[in-house]
């Protein structure tokens, strides 16, 4: 393609005498620029794309796309106000825009988006729709699935992954989408069909400067809705996004709400246990009929909620929606339970918000017949105001409490006991801080009685820990699973 080509419709400037200079794809790791690449320098949270630039030019770069002043000899640098925008609109166009090919379900939110995502995506093959999916846990294009490095990925592999589920004649994509994603431009020159919001609850205030500014980057992706908005109005956040968009945008607005009948669509809870939970669902007070889904607690029926309310309003049947909910079994780290040989319950998530570990430990606590002993941490280098919160809601909610590491970084893993204890204090639980996420782990098994419930919190599906600047393999599930069979706390 030529540089011409590619910067059409961008609003990035080419000069004449540089129109005609041949690319042959884009990249924003210089490692991986090869002969004929535009470099886009961006600029991140612990580095500066503008750094690298003589590297992606040694490395056969053909053109700089930057926001600094560079001087660099024989290689075209186009300047820039925001880079992160230009490789939003250089990406979409060397893909040739895949996003206006598909239809897109967005997510945002604070809890429960990766479950929506895979709710949407059961339901949709239930009615005979391949679906593309992004998220946390992968990102799945037809029978592959790949890693995922971000909820959002960057703009250019968002274009690419988009273009390569048209290459597999897939038309439907539902994807997570987080604040840092909107804040940084990521899905910049995308028009989503539709959008879901789920609950919004304090996270990320390491990034955004207080919770208004989170509530309004999470606000931004509506403003990229097309279709219709479908939010959960009992949550406090919902509600006032409701009133806002309602007097802003022309788009439909769809409430849903467990508690509000006047609510669009309203879910009338039945029955919930153990292992199941089933709700009817109302749809302007005529009712629609009856889901189930195979996860415990009211936060799972909120998602089914918001789940049918979106895919009934995008027209697919309510009988596929039924069928979608019931096959799925569960998601990856979301109150995954460990299954093993001895029937110790034990339960795995990904709750690392006060607000998840609240909604995981109240429906633990509602099952439970014995104590229920909670093993969990925070990440380090991260907001650290969120530590003695949860540490207050596991105290409060728990009969033992085993504080450990998640994701200490570079932070001092001390540190980050001190702080969440701060919060553990305030309640009258038992604890003890166990460092090594292992043998926290042990020490509840070797404490559990029949009757106990284990919660594993933080880390659900990942299968890392990053200590110091060393990344190494570890699942909570395999762990508990490995020391359960092996009895290894008996030894």
């Amino acid at each position: 393609m030529k540089l011409k080509a590619l910067l059409h419709k961008t609003g990035i400037e080419c000069p004449t005498k540089w129109e005609e200079i041949e690319i042959t794809g884009i990249n924003y790791d210089s490692r991986k620029i090869s002969n004929g690449n535009i470099f886009v320098c961006l600029t991140g949270e612990n580095t500066d794309g503008h750094i690298y630039a003589m590297d992606a030019m040694l490395r056969g770069a053909s053109v700089i796309i930057a926001e600094k002043d560079l001087e660099l000899p024989s290689i075209p640098v186009l300047q820039v106000a925001n880079t992160r925008e230009a490789l939003s609109a250089i990406s979409a166009n060397y893909y040739g825009y895949p996003a206006d090919k598909l239809k897109i379900f967005g997510i945002t939110g604070t809890n429960g988006k990766t479950t929506v995502s895979y709710m949407i995506k059961s339901c949709l093959e239930s009615e005979g729709i391949p679906c593309g999916l992004i998220g946390t846990i992968s990102y799945k294009i037809g029978e592959k699935e790949y890693e995922s490095t971000r909820t959002t990925p960057e703009s250019l592999d968002l274009q690419a992954i988009f273009n390569e589920m048209l290459n597999q004649d897939i038309n439907y994509c539902v994807m997570e989408v987080s604040s840092h994603a909107l804040q940084l431009g990521r899905v910049e020159r995308i028009a989503f069909d539709y959008s879901i919001f789920n609950n919004l609850s304090q996270e990320h205030l390491d990034f955004h400067k207080d919770i208004e500014d989170y509530y309004q980057t999470k606000k931004r992706l509506f403003i990229k809705t097309v279709k219709a908005a479908i939010i959960n109005i009992d949550d406090k956040y919902g509600e006032r996004l409701n009133n806002e968009l309602s007097n802003e945008l022309t788009i439909d607005i769809i409430t849903c709400s467990l508690s509000n009948n006047k609510a669009v669509y309203y879910g009338e809870v039945v029955d919930k246990n153990e292992k199941t939970s089933k709700l009817n669902i109302y749809k302007n007070n005529n009712l629609l009929g009856r889901l189930e889904v195979h996860t415990p607690g009211v936060f799972s029926l909120y998602n089914a909620l918001v789940t049918a309310a979106c895919l009934y309003s995008a027209g697919i049947k309510f009988s596929s929606i039924q069928k979608g909910l019931a096959k799925l079994k569960g998601v990856p780290g979301r109150f995954e339970l460990v299954e093993n040989k001895m029937d110790i319950p034990v339960i795995v998530d990904y709750a690392h918000t006060p607000d998840a570990l609240r909604n995981i430990l109240l429906t633990a606590k509602d099952i439970v017949k014995g104590r229920l002993i909670c093993v969990f941490g925070c990440g380090g280098d991260r907001d650290r105001s969120k530590r003695p919160i949860m540490g207050k809601v596991a105290g409060e909610l728990s009969d033992y409490c085993i504080i450990t590491s998640d994701n200490p970084r570079t932070e001092d893993q001390k540190q980050i006991a001190f702080d969440i204890e701060q919060g553990m204090k305030e309640t009258t639980c038992k604890y003890e801080v166990i460092e090594d996420r292992r043998k926290a782990i042990n020490k509840a098994l070797s404490i559990y009685e029949k009757g106990d419930l284990i919660v594993i919190a933080g880390k659900g599906h990942e299968n890392y820990q990053i200590i110091g600047g060393a990344k190494t393999y570890f699942s909570d599930k395999e762990t508990a699973l490995e020391l359960i069979e092996t009895e290894h706390w008996r030894i």
